[in-house]
C-alpha cells in the first residue's frame, strides 16, 4: 500500500504519523511512504532518519490568531500549498492519504478529496482543532484518541488512541528511574525554565537528585544549567532536543511537562507519574482537557498556569519524590489509561479504506 502522511509544524503531529508508518512497515503492509509537511518544520530534521520516508515540503502557513492582516499572506501560501500538493499526489498516487492534523495537513487531505483519493485524519486531543473541524467534512474516516472528543461528526468518528512508536510500548523502567525530567514541548515553554529555576533551590534539598530539562528554543541550555548549578543542583543535563525520548522517560521518576497529546500518550504507553501544566496558548483549550483526561485516571496532577506563581512547585515536587506509594499508585493510574494498539488500530483503518478505494 502507498501511504501519503501530511504532518508538520510539531512533534505532537509529526511522532503519531511515524508510529503509523513504522506499524504499517512492521506488518509488511507498506510499499510506499510518503511525507507532505512544511518547509521549516521540525518534520524535516526528523525525518533525515528515516530514509525511507519520501519527503516533499510545501509552503503553507498557518493564519496567525489575532493578526487579521497576516490572513492574506497566508491564504496566499495555502492556495500555492494546494496546487503544489495536487501534483504531488497525481505524482506518488497514494492509495490513502492520513492527515495529522494543523495547518501542514489541510491542503494535502483537500487535494486528495479532490483527485477521489480515499483520506483519514487523526485527532490527537481532547478538543478538535480548527484544520481538523473543517477536513472533517471531507475525509472518510475521523479518527480520535480520546472518545469524548468535541466537535466531531459521529458517523465517520472511530476511537483508536493516539498512536505512539514501538519505542515506547518495551519493559518499564523498574527500579533505574531516578530522575526529574522537565519537558516544555518540540518548542520549549519559558514558562516552565522559569518555574523550574524557581523550584532549584529547594529541589537541591533532595540528596543526590538527578534533573533532566528539556529547554526547545525557549532558552539557552547553557545558561539554564548554570543558573540551576548555582542554586545548588549537581547532577544537571539541559538539552534543546531530546532525540531518545523512550530512553529519557525510562529514566524518570517524575516528569514535569506541558499536556500536549503525544507527551501524554508516550507518559502513559510507559507508565510515568507526571506534574502537568497545559499551556493556557492551545487553540480551544485543548491542553487543559488533555491533562484532565488523564487526571481524572489518576494518572498525573494538573497545575494551571495562571497559578503557577502562586504555587511553590519546589515544594510540592519535593513531597511527591518522597512519596514512594503516591508514585507507584500514580505511575500504575498512568499506564492504566495507555493505548498500546492505537497505531495498529489506525493501520487498520487505513489498510480498509484502501481496499474500499481500490
Amino acid at each position: 500500500m502507498r501511504v501519503l502522511v501530511a504532518a508538520g509544524g510539531s512533534g505532537g503531529h509529526v511522532y503519531p504519523a511515524l508510529a503509523v508508518l513504522e506499524e504499517l512497515r512492521g506488518m509488511g503492509k507498506l510499499s510506499k511512504a510518503v511525507w507532505v509537511g512544511t518547509e521549516r518544520g521540525i518534520e524535516r530534521d526528523i525525518l533525515q532518519g528515516y530514509p525511507w520516508i519520501e519527503f516533499h515540503a510545501l509552503p503553507c502557513r498557518g493564519f496567525p490568531r489575532g493578526e487579521p492582516w497576516g490572513w492574506p499572506a497566508s491564504l496566499w501560501w495555502n492556495l500555492a500549498s494546494l496546487v503544489k500538493a495536487v501534483r504531488v499526489l497525481r505524482q506518488v498516487c497514494p492509495d490513502v492519504v492520513l492527515g495529522m492534523g494543523g495547518y501542514p495537513a489541510f491542503a494535502p487531505v483537500v487535494a486528495a478529496a479532490l483527485l477521489g483519493v480515499p483520506t483519514a485524519i487523526h485527532e490527537q486531543n481532547a478538543h478538535m482543532g480548527l484544520a481538523n473541524r473543517l477536513l472533517s467534512l471531507l475525509a472518510d474516516k475521523v479518527l480520535l484518541s480520546f472518545p469524548d472528543t468535541r466537535g466531531v461528526p459521529v458517523k465517520k468518528a472511530v476511537v483508536t488512541g493516539n498512536p505512539v512508536r514501538r519505542e515506547f510500548l518495551g519493559p518499564g523502567p523498574g527500579g533505574q528511574a531516578g530522575e526529574l525530567l522537565v519537558l516544555g514541548g518540540s518548542q520549549g515553554s519559558r514558562t516552565l525554565v522559569e518555574a523550574t529555576l524557581r523550584a532549584a533551590p529547594t529541589l537541591a534539598r533532595l540528596k543526590g537528585l538527578r534533573v533532566r530539562v528539556q529547554v526547545g528554543r525557549a532558552a539557552d541550555p547553557r545558561w539554564v544549567k548554570e543558573r540551576l548549578q548555582e542554586a545548588g543542583l549537581s547532577g544537571v543535563q539541559v538539552e534543546r532536543y531530546l532525540d531518545r525520548m523512550p530512553e529519557a522517560l525510562s529514566r524518570a521518576r517524575l516528569v514535569v511537562a506541558r499536556a500536549g497529546a503525544t507527551t501524554l500518550a508516550e507518559l502513559a504507553a510507559m507508565g510515568r507519574p507526571a506534574v502537568l501544566i497545559p499551556w493556557t496558548g492551545a487553540a480551544g483549550g485543548h491542553q487543559a482537557e488533555n491533562a484532565q483526561a488523564l487526571a481524572r485516571e489518576g494518572g498525573c496532577m494538573v497545575i494551571a498556569e495562571r497559578e503557577l506563581s502562586r504555587i511553590d512547585l519546589g515544594a510540592l515536587i519535593y513531597k511527591l519524590w518522597l512519596d514512594e506509594e503516591g508514585l507507584r499508585r500514580m505511575a500504575q493510574a498512568s499506564r492504566r489509561a495507555a493505548q498500546p494498539r492505537a497505531a495498529e488500530k489506525v493501520a487498520h483503518q487505513l489498510l480498509a479504506l484502501a481496499k474500499e478505494g481500490s
